[in-house]
């Protein structure tokens, strides 16, 4: 039997991700910038006071499973496990850096709820995270979003909501490597989500997994969040087991090709996207339009894609699907398109949205002549009036200008 190749189990979207953050944005340069030592050294101190370290005399039991776990997914690093008072059902890494041992916090409730198995794959998800380095990014996200002066762009924003999932996704492929059985994740996930045990409620994986199929005609506006939903993660662990990726599976395996293929279909559950008519129109408007103004120079200045990102982000989690056009010409088809549209249908939202299209010219603090022609072409094509057009441009040129 093959052995697990772990430089493979990560989620390959995941890596994408991250490599997108840490190069496209010059994320990667903050790593070693972060000199965390003595806030971890005051971390230690408080878990040291305010919970209990395991070991073999004061928890033989646990501690037992928590090096079980680390020896399966042969982690070599140090890791302190910490048991904290907590009501609530909760398991965290902390990354040590090299300046102490990593830490693993487990909450006494959880620990009182969950079974020796359950943990397992608890203990093996933290392992995850530590494995695949995810706290390098996360300290970057709290730096970024915690600052005061300046808001972090709608993209940077999205992309780190999208990888914080699939790192979820990633860690829990530790998890299953720990404890291989579906059943078990699904109470995990099945407590997780009702807050009680098996003896309140009767566990079935096959009557819970149903709840996918509600989930499935949600509107994803109501849906979309920072992690991923229980059900869409024990789906994408149900996926893995069969892969090629765990070779100890024994039944037909499904290739890494239709694994990363399916498992990104599942995790498009997470994503919100246009709901009605009138927002799928405005977003084609946004794209075409706002892409067609933005090219004006032929080129797209930083601040033009900023914009045209936070437009889209009011109507979807992922504006660059909308975004993606193999050459101009599709541009300028689907701009003639949309215009079309909204002389037709009569709609006065052509309006609002013409001012967007002024806003995406004028965000980078000038109207060219170019731009400037380019949108008494659209009002023309919109049958929007000279004295309207050019209130409208006045205006929104005072604003942003």
């Amino acid at each position: 039997m093959r052995t697990i190749e772990y430089s493979k189990l990560r989620f390959e979207e995941e890596e994408l991700l991250v490599k997108i953050l840490e190069d496209t944005f010059a994320l990667k340069s903050y790593y070693d910038i972060f000199n965390n030592e003595e806030e971890l050294k005051s971390v230690v101190n408080s878990l040291h006071s305010t919970g209990i370290k395991l070991n073999k005399i004061i928890a033989p039991r646990l501690y037992q499973i928590c090096s079980n776990v680390k020896n399966i997914l042969n982690y070599d690093e140090d890791i302190d496990f910490y048991i904290i008072s907590s009501v609530e059902f909760n398991a965290y890494s902390i990354n040590g850096f090299g300046y102490v041992p990593h830490m693993i916090c487990l909450t006494s409730s959880l620990v009182q709820i969950f079974t020796d198995e359950e943990l397992s794959f608890v203990i093996g998800h933290e392992i995850g995270h530590l494995m695949f380095k995810h706290s390098q990014l996360l300290l970057v996200n709290h730096l970024i979003t915690s600052s005061k002066s300046r808001k972090p762009s709608a993209q940077i924003l999205n992309l780190f909501a999208r990888w914080n999932k699939y790192a979820e996704i990633s860690s829990d492929r530790a998890g299953y490597i720990a404890q291989p059985d579906l059943g078990t994740i699904g109470k995990v996930f099945f407590k997780l989500a009702s807050g009680l045990s098996e003896e309140h409620l009767n566990f079935n994986i096959a009557e819970y997994m149903k709840q996918l199929e509600y989930i499935k005609e949600m509107p994803r506006s109501e849906f979309y969040a920072s992690h991923p939903n229980h059900l869409v993660r024990l789906k994408c662990l149900e996926l893995f087991s069969k892969s090629i990726l765990y070779p100890k599976c024994p039944e037909s395996q499904v290739t890494c090709k239709d694994l990363l293929a399916e498992t990104y279909d599942i995790l498009g559950l997470l994503e919100y996207h246009p709901q009605n008519e009138d927002q799928k129109c405005a977003v084609e408007f946004i794209a075409s339009v706002g892409m067609y103004v933005a090219l004006a120079d032929e080129k797209i200045n930083p601040k033009e894609s900023e914009s045209l990102y936070n437009l889209l982000s009011r109507y979807t989690s992922q504006p660059e699907i909308y975004l993606a056009f193999k050459d101009f010409q599709e541009v300028i088809e689907r701009k003639n398109a949309i215009c079309k549209y909204y002389v037709q249908t009569k709609n006065d939202l052509k309006y609002n949205l013409f001012e967007q299209a002024v806003y995406i010219a004028v965000c980078d603090g000038k109207l060219d002549e170019p731009e400037k022609n380019l949108l008494i072409e659209i009002a023309n094509r919109l049958q929007i009036d000279e004295n309207r057009r050019n209130q409208i441009i006045l205006n929104i040129s005072y604003h942003y200008m």
